[in-house]
């Protein structure tokens, strides 16, 4: 496929400044950038959106400016806020882009190893744009180039000036001129020539280039494209779990917690989601899809979807170990014996998703193990929990409540403990 159409094809082109650009990057050996605020120390699945948009040029041959914005993000993007936030201190933006490029190096690697290309990128830091940039230095090389009203026509500052509570500090309004030289600086410096992003930043993108090309006599070629904001079928932002952002750090939600998200995608979305986030080709999509449609009730497009983004985000380990919990957990395989076989990292990382209890000694009384363990807030519930017959240990029934548990009847040193369907451990 060309450029054009596989953007297309996968769901990640919504407008464009000009056409231009698809015939001079399908060629390779050029420079574009995508920009991302170290506002937190990883990545998340919004970003993981526009990341995959801009593998779709690297895999071309073309290179990908990683703009990390400290300067930007020790301002905040106003966008969309309701109010101002707190400022970041220069350390917490050190250590945030040192997590983002290490993460952004090791996804790339692992899709090097899933497809055996290579995607060239660089990380351009722009506070080394304006750290012996003066207040004068701006108002004459920057903000010349573009009107107050311009700035004050986004719908982002009208919403801000319009809340009495928050209105809109001078800092914020001043970040998109940050912004806008940012394109500046990459152009001159570096020979970027196009800016990707999400749609909801277009006004701004676009002002961008005009006040770029302004600054050069309007000869600067210069192109901006935006990825849709992906929505689900039920209306709701793909990258949200009960109103909070997914990251793409495994110490901040497990590659289990992702792999779970893409297992419940909804059958509606598997055919989009495949195409978006993963670089299998669009035959091999289809056919997916169509094994899928024949019996929907096996998630079989959901299993692909899932196996795939978590081996591209944590590689494969990973992706067999979430398949793995997520099969001991809601599958139909022999608890107890999946149980036998895991390795001390596959039980930690179950512990880690069920929680449990970690018991001192060699053997624990029932009452006293569903306490440790969180199934019983006290020994009278956990009474009641027995002579209702909820509990089970090892998949047992448990109707005495002064019966004990040694190491002898641990499996892997863990007893598998459950009330009603909800399963927990207790190491040993």
């Amino acid at each position: 496929m060309k450029l054009r159409e596989e953007l297309e094809a996968r769901g990640l082109l919504y407008q464009m400044t000009d056409e231009k650009f698809f015939d001079i990057y399908e060629k390779g050996w050029e420079k574009f950038y995508c920009g991302y605020d170290p506002t937190a120390d990883s990545l998340h699945l919004w970003h993981f959106l526009t990341f995959m948009t801009a593998v779709n040029f690297m895999k071309r041959g073309n290179t990908f400016v990683l703009l990390i914005g400290w300067a930007t993000g020790m301002i905040w993007d106003p966008s969309w806020k309701s109010e101002a936030r707190a400022f970041l201190w220069l350390e917490q933006l050190r250590h945030n882009q040192e997590a983002i490029t290490i993460q952004v190096k090791q996804i790339l690697e692992n899709l090097k190893k899933l497809t055996w290309k290579d995607f060239k990128f660089e990380v351009v830091n722009n506070y080394d744009f304006y750290k012996d940039f003066s207040v004068f230095d701006f108002y004459r090389t920057v903000w010349k180039y573009i009107t107050i009203n311009t700035m004050l026509s986004k719908d982002n500052v009208k919403k801000r000036l319009n809340n009495p509570e928050s209105g809109l500090t001078y800092t914020e309004f001043s970040y998109m001129l940050l912004q806008g030289n940012d394109f500046l600086e990459l152009y001159e410096n570096h020979g970027v020539k196009l800016q990707i992003g999400g749609s909801d930043q277009r006004g701004n993108m676009v002002t961008w280039t005009e006040m770029l090309r302004k600054k050069t006599d309007w000869e600067a070629e210069i192109y901006v494209m935006t990825i849709p904001l992906m929505m689900d079928s039920s209306g709701k932002k793909f990258w949200k779990s009960e109103g909070n952002a997914i990251w793409l750090d495994p110490r901040k939600n497990s590659p289990y917690f992702v792999y779970q998200y893409f297992i419940n995608t909804a059958d509606a979305d598997v055919n989009k989601y495949l195409r978006a986030f993963t670089l299998l080709e669009i035959p091999e999509i289809e056919a997916i899809v169509n094994k899928h449609n024949e019996h929907p009730e096996e998630r079989y497009g959901q299993k692909q979807l899932a196996n795939y983004v978590i081996q591209t985000l944590f590689w494969k380990e990973a992706a067999d170990q979430a398949e793995k919990i997520s099969e001991f957990l809601f599958g139909k395989s022999d608890k107890l014996e999946m149980l036998s076989t895991m390795s001390q990292n596959d039980i930690e990382a179950l512990k880690h998703e069920t929680g449990g209890a970690k018991l001192e000694g060699s053997e624990a009384r029932i009452l006293e193990l569903l306490v440790q363990a969180w199934l019983a807030e006290s020994n009278a519930e956990a009474k009641r929990l027995i002579q209702q017959n909820a509990i089970s240990v090892n998949e047992e029934k448990v109707s005495d409540i002064a019966k004990t548990y040694s190491k002898e009847d641990a499996i892997n040193n863990v007893l598998l403990l459950k009330r009603w369907k909800k399963y927990k451990i207790a190491q040993f």
